[in-house]
């Protein structure tokens, strides 16, 4: 669908809607001088005497906001106007999408008229509609005093009101507190006004999917996003949603609900006619026996642990539909089924939760005009924070002794399904609430606190038929002091990303033999860190199914992107199928090119293996497409590293303070490679090697470090240095991390070495041929495997396998030295390099015109083994 006007309109309303809350509560003294101005009880708020229904809901509203300055450190008003925007946003919203398909009670537009203006017509049938609450006396004196405004405002707040029982995430009852942030001026049409703005800037062909409400969710929270990336801060429990929610693309959810809960329908009815409406769906390459039995669609349970705005639950909906169709249900009552009996969702955010129920009602409702009379609420539990008086527990409470349970459930809003109660947990809560049943826990807060824990830990217990989730993605270097400390605890293993623990916690939540969907960064697939992850998924799991995403092929996300369904045990000799997208750049074409691969196999980006052969590659990357070919390499070839070990350089800690180009300290004190070639000089700075630009050969000669004292000063400052053997060595280098290929540059003695910018270390003709090989095209489709993430970590280079002979050494040393002096030339043509002498612009004299000797000479250096005997291009 065409997003461009809802990414414009949800940020704007939402900073539109802060600000008509904020008008709102200042009028009630709700704001932080008001509140200090005016006590919880106060009778009369600027001149104006509050009615008793105000002042009750004033005093609400005030606690509320006192509660929230405690849990946000005196920032609880600024959360409390946040928390009101975006319920009436989401009201607003959900009554916009009702009356555009029919499903308010009255089939009166509320927001609209026919003709699709912004004049409600339940201002013309006003008398007319039957409301819970909206008096007909009222009514009619309000339209004689000819009060559109307040007419209005009290229809809508009994729309909403009779909603407040079919979807009471949503609307709860309005006439509550709530009642009194309602925005002014709702009728109005100026450049402010939401309302208007929503109507009149949303075509209403957008609402013709509910996968609008989930968009508006995501756009909605778009600069609360970017202002969290941009300000670089620790993640706070308010910043996790809007950091890490993701709507994924209806293509890649129907590809991973199909493959899993699809799959499972199709393992136990081989010949249904559901395989007809899943296009993604992959064929399992042969038959097994140890899946899930099932006797029908009530049987399957299904959860999205991290469901966001529900759009994976929202087709797993659609799926089930149509399973219970196949086997003959009524159609009215298959949503009730669907919805007590199948689909569950965990979210962290009460926002994206309650449109996440809100969908699910309006698919139910499509297929059961009465659904909303029917009292059947969606299954999607909030994962709030719960905190627990530990000193009101008895001390030989069984709970007391679980300090590590507690804490975890006071962040529950962090951890959110990570948390995985052992038995021990969940008997300690039982305990504890039988104790309260018979009056034994005084405390009735702390007996809330408890049912509610013991609530949320039985359905973190369970397990689940199918299990398929987007996780939230956010990298460790974001966690704040306790999610840091709780993964490390918690996810040993997987502690680097939420990402990868939460596969890990899939696997939990999933029952054995059960079948899981993921999308997820396929940084997992490749590089080191994340090995002990896929050795989990090659050896316990099943992989079925897997797509990678070219790196531009999914423009929400600031990482590339892969999806993949796995069945929750192991089966030997498993072909699963994959899919290849890295040749078709960009996000329209992934969908499609990935239905051209499961439609005709030999296009040649459809691949099958037996994950147990990813172990033949160091390191075990999910190189699906790697031949046999490629592996008899990695077989007879001996690892780079064994004679040319490979190391990371050093970490300033504070570049700007440590770091210049070469040019900029005074001449008398930076040194050249030959000054510290010997491994000291009297110079303060010495010569840098810190990656830089794609180049081979020889070059991004740019930076000097600090070197005061020998380097004492630097380290002194803290530091992170490499061992003195490997300091100002000769060595071959490489940029860390390339937006494409692997490029290396031999480094004669004299430099010290960064991070970003490390080396191999050995003799010197050793070094000239690991420069020749990592520049050739044999290590270039090498890298596919080893480094398809493009981060060329040293550990993976150190797995590069060499085969060397004699023909082949005979012939590529003197290629190697001339691309190494021309490629060094070429730098000292440019005006940054140490050894400039002239722009090879400017015309020399005669006696200075002869060319280079070498000059002109182009070479390409042939694959180095005989081994393979494959073409590096053929992706066979």
């Amino acid at each position: 669908m065409d997003t461009k006007a809802l990414e414009k309109f949800c940020p704007w309303a939402r900073i539109e809607l802060i600000d008509a809350v904020h008008l709102r509560c200042v009028r009630y003294a709700l704001d932080d001088a008001g509140r200090a101005a005016h006590p919880a009880d106060a009778d009369v708020i600027g001149g104006t005497v509050l009615t008793p229904s105000e002042k009750t809901q004033r005093a609400a509203l005030f606690e509320r906001i006192e509660r929230l300055n405690e849990e946000r450190g005196g920032k609880g008003y600024a959360a409390f106007c946040e928390q009101q925007a975006y319920s009436w946003f989401n009201r607003f919203a959900a009554i916009r999408f009702m009356e555009l398909h029919g499903y308010l009670s009255n089939n009166v537009r509320m927001l609209s008229a026919g003709s699709g203006a912004f004049e409600p017509e339940c201002l013309r049938m006003a008398s007319e509609l039957d409301l819970p609450g909206l008096e007909l006396a009222e009514v009619l004196d309000l339209i004689t005093a000819g009060d559109d405004e307040a007419l209005f405002r009290r229809i809508l707040v009994a729309q909403m009101n009779e909603l407040a029982d079919c979807l009471p995430t949503v609307f709860g009852h309005v006439d509550d507190a709530d009642a009194l942030t309602l925005p002014d001026n709702l009728l109005a049409h100026g450049e402010h006004d939401v309302l208007f703005h929503l109507v009149a800037d949303i075509p209403e062909e957008a609402w013709d999917d509910v996968e609008v409400l989930g968009w508006m969710y995501q756009f909605y929270n778009s600069e609360l996003k970017d202002d969290f990336f941009k300000s670089k801060r620790k993640a706070a429990v308010e910043d996790l949603a809007p950091a890490t929610q993701l709507f994924t693309p209806d293509w890649i959810v129907r590809y991973m609900v199909e493959n899993s809960l699809g799959r499972l329908w199709m393992l136990n009815n081989p010949g249904s006619r559901l395989r007809e409406g899943m296009a993604y769906y992959i064929e399992p390459d042969a038959g097994h026996e140890d899946f899930i039995h099932i006797e029908g669609p009530e049987d399957i349970t299904f959860c999205d642990p991290a469901c966001g705005s529900g759009h994976i639950l929202v087709y797993a909906f659609e799926l089930l539909f149509r399973m219970y169709a196949e086997r003959g249900y009524r159609e009215r009552d298959v949503p009730r089924l669907i919805l007590t009996k199948n689909l569950s969702g965990m979210e962290i955010d009460e926002r994206a939760a309650q449109i996440a129920s809100l969908v699910l009602a309006m698919c139910a409702r499509e297929h059961d005009r009465r659904f909303f009379t029917r009292g059947v609420k969606a299954d999607v539990r909030v994962l709030g924070g719960v905190d627990i008086d530990v000193d009101a527990l008895d001390p030989a409470s069984a709970l007391r002794q679980r300090p590590k349970l507690i804490e975890a459930l006071a962040h529950l809003g962090e951890v959110g399904s990570l948390l995985a109660p052992s038995p021990e947990d969940l008997g300690a809560l039982k305990s504890e609430l039988m104790r309260g049943l018979s009056g034994d826990l005084f405390v009735s807060h702390t007996q809330a606190g408890i049912e509610r824990a013991a609530e949320l830990c039985e359905t973190l217990s369970r397990t689940f038929d199918v299990v398929v989730a987007n996780p939230p993605y956010m990298g460790s270097s974001s966690f704040n002091p306790f999610m840091s400390k709780w993964m490390k605890k918690n996810y040993p293993d997987f502690k680097s990303d939420l990402f990868a623990a939460f596969i890990s916690r899939i696997g939990s939540l999933c029952a054995t033999h059960g079948e899981a969907g993921i999308m997820s960064p396929f940084v997992w697939m490749f590089i080191g860190s994340y090995e002990k992850l896929r050795n989990v998924m090659i050896d316990e799991k099943t992989l079925t199914s897997l797509v990678q995403l070219e790196y531009s092929g999914f423009s929400g996300a600031t990482v590339p992107i892969c999806t993949f369904t796995f069945h929750n045990s192991h089966v030997d000799g498993y072909m699963g199928g994959y899919v290849r997208l890295s040749d078709f750049v960009g996000a329209a074409v992934q969908g499609p090119k990935t239905l051209e691969a499961i439609q005709n196999p030999d296009c040649g980006w459809f691949y099958r293996a037996d994950a147990s052969t990813f172990h033949d590659i160091p390191g075990s990357p999910i190189a699906y497409w790697a031949s046999d070919a490629v592996r008899r390499v990695f077989e007879y070839g001996e690892p780079l590293g064994n004679d040319t070990p490979t190391h990371l350089g050093m970490a300033t800690c504070n570049n700007e303070r440590f770091l210049r180009y070469w040019w900029e300290p005074s001449n008398e004190l930076v040194g050249t490679p030959d000054d510290f070639s010997k491994g000291s000089s009297q110079r303060r700075w010495a010569p840098y090697n810190k990656g830089g630009i794609y180049r081979k050969w020889s070059g991004n000669d740019e930076y000097v470090v600090d070197w005061k004292d020998s380097g004492r000063y630097i380290n002194s400052c803290g530091a992170v240095m490499v061992k003195e053997s490997l300091r100002f060595q000769e060595m071959t280098s490489w940029s860390r991390v390339s937006s494409g290929m692997l490029a290396v540059r031999y480094k004669k003695p004299g430099y010290l070495f960064d991070m970003t910018g490390p080396g191999a270390f050995g003799n010197h003709s050793d070094l000239i041929w690991r420069t020749a090989f990592l520049n050739s095209s044999t290590s270039m489709y090498v890298a596919r495997f080893m480094s398809a993430s493009l981060d060329f970590q040293p550990g993976q280079i150190a797995q590069y396998p060499i085969i060397e002979e004699d023909s082949s050494i005979k012939l590529v040393m003197p290629l190697a030295y001339d691309c190494i002096d021309l490629s060094q030339l070429d730098w000292n043509d440019r005006e940054a390099a140490w050894d400039f002498k002239r722009s090879p612009l400017i015309p020399n004299s005669d006696a200075e015109a002869a060319p280079h000797p070498k000059a002109g000479l182009s070479y390409h250096l042939m694959p180095v083994s005989a081994k393979i005997t494959e073409n590096p291009g053929d992706k066979s």
